[in-house]
């Protein structure tokens, strides 16, 4: 992947990498592109940072560059089955359908923390299976 850091006193500050797609992006200040850029749509972008085992999420703003969101984590994945997912931009979350809502009007929720295992997929898979028979 190509890096090209882009600084000038009419401009902010941004370094130009190349995604998976071949298209340069601006990323901005701090943000470190990975191992590998995928652009998710034309306002957000996954950067998979292998060695430290995390995606980070980011997001264009008004000036098309892309800023820092939030990552997720695969670190306990091995020994816990956790994922972290960690963010400030966090406004609420949906969990199942947008009727289940927890709004973050004080920005109190930076971090979620889900565990998963294939055995609860087991289990979820064949209650759902059988309410389509």
């Amino acid at each position: 992947m190509k890096q090209v850091i882009m600084m000038n006193k009419d401009t902010p500050e941004y370094t130009l990498a190349e995604t998976l797609s071949g298209r340069w992006r601006k990323l901005g200040p701090g943000v470190r592109a990975g191992t590998l850029l995928v652009e998710m749509g034309d306002a957000a972008m996954v950067s998979l940072h292998i060695s430290s085992q995390r995606l980070d999420i980011m997001l264009k703003d008004e000036q098309d560059v892309f800023q820092y969101a939030g990552d997720l984590t695969f670190e306990d994945l091995d020994a816990e089955g956790k994922m972290h997912f960690h963010s400030w931009a966090i406004e609420h979350i949906h969990l199942n359908n947008q009727h289940i809502l927890i709004d973050n009007p004080l920005n109190d929720l930076t971090s979620l923390f889900i565990q998963i295992s294939l055995a609860k997929r087991r289990e979820a898979e064949k209650r759902f299976l059988q309410q389509d028979e």
